[in-house]
């Protein structure tokens, strides 16, 4: 665990330099790959050595600075601040795996013996993960879905999907600042994680919008389930610095059939399913 560090660099022993490098996870050019072999400037000054065209940055907004502790992050004074794990700071070492916000753009530190290993390992899990809340993304969903489409076809498995999206996200970055929904988006994603049933698929379908394939289950049981999910979510205590955000989920459902021929049948049903559900007043599941 890293801790902010006071001006004298006394108290943290000194240690053979270690290859760094910073990747892009959100935000502009995601993936692209920064290393700290050298001191590295972050803002909106076009010279400056990681450039960010956003208006939440300032021209010279913080500091990434090699010694032999370790890489050491500085905030340069800058308007909106410099993040850490979701804490504003100061000056910091960095550790292995963390994750600074500098405006919209979210940075993940990585620091190994071999970190072309730990960069292309990065990238693969970038290709099926979306970075921000975890679970799988919208392409590994596509692949996924027509792949299990095929296998209960030869099966006659039930098969089932929920695509649900969070009440008034919109509302809730206005309110409390797009942090505060980036943040709502990971607990979102991390109680239903934690809530699916084993062999379930989650992953984030765009935006506020996520969708699990739900596998043997016979109706009405995927909408039961999802139903539950929805409660789950409800009960859930969100908090942003201090603040208590209330967030509710609507779901549509649809159960596969082999009349559907596809998995674009399957999902324009659930979403319409979705779609009645705002409609009629939202923080409810319309299914099967």
């Amino acid at each position: 665990m890293h801790q902010t560090v006071p001006d004298s660099d006394s108290t943290r022993p000194p240690l053979e330099p270690r290859s760094a490098c910073l990747i892009v996870i959100k935000g502009d050019n995601v993936g692209r790959k920064y290393d700290l072999d050298h001191e590295l400037v972050a803002g909106r000054e076009s010279a400056a050595g990681l450039y960010l065209d956003d208006g939440l940055v300032s021209r010279s907004h913080a500091k990434f600075t090699p010694d032999t502790a370790g890489i050491r992050l500085f905030d340069l004074c800058s308007t909106n601040g410099t993040f850490v794990n979701d804490k504003q700071i100061n000056t910091v070492y960095l550790d292995d795996g963390d994750q600074i916000t500098i405006g919209k753009t979210i940075l993940k530190f990585i620091s190994s013996n071999n970190i072309e290993a730990a960069y292309h390992e990065h990238i693969y899990s970038l290709t099926r993960f979306d970075g921000l809340t975890g679970i799988h993304n919208r392409p590994t969903f596509d692949s996924t879905i027509v792949n299990l489409i095929a296998k209960v076809a030869h099966t006659g498995d039930p098969l089932a999907l929920m695509l649900f999206d969070i009440d008034h996200f919109k509302r809730c970055n206005d309110t409390y600042g797009h942090r505060a929904g980036d943040q709502v988006l990971r607990d979102v994603a991390r109680t239903v994680a934690e809530n699916a049933r084993e062999g379930d698929f989650l992953a984030r379908y765009g935006g506020e919008e996520f969708v699990i394939i739900i596998h043997k289950l016979e109706p009405p049981g995927p909408t039961r389930f999802a139903d539950h999910l929805r409660g789950l979510v409800q009960a859930q205590r969100f908090e942003f610095e201090g603040q208590r955000i209330p967030i509710t989920i609507s779901a549509g459902v649809a159960q596969w059939e082999p009349a559907m021929r596809d998995a674009g049948r399957l999902i324009e049903l659930a979403d319409q399913r979705l779609y009645r559900a705002k409609q009629a007043g939202r923080n409810q599941v319309i299914g099967v």
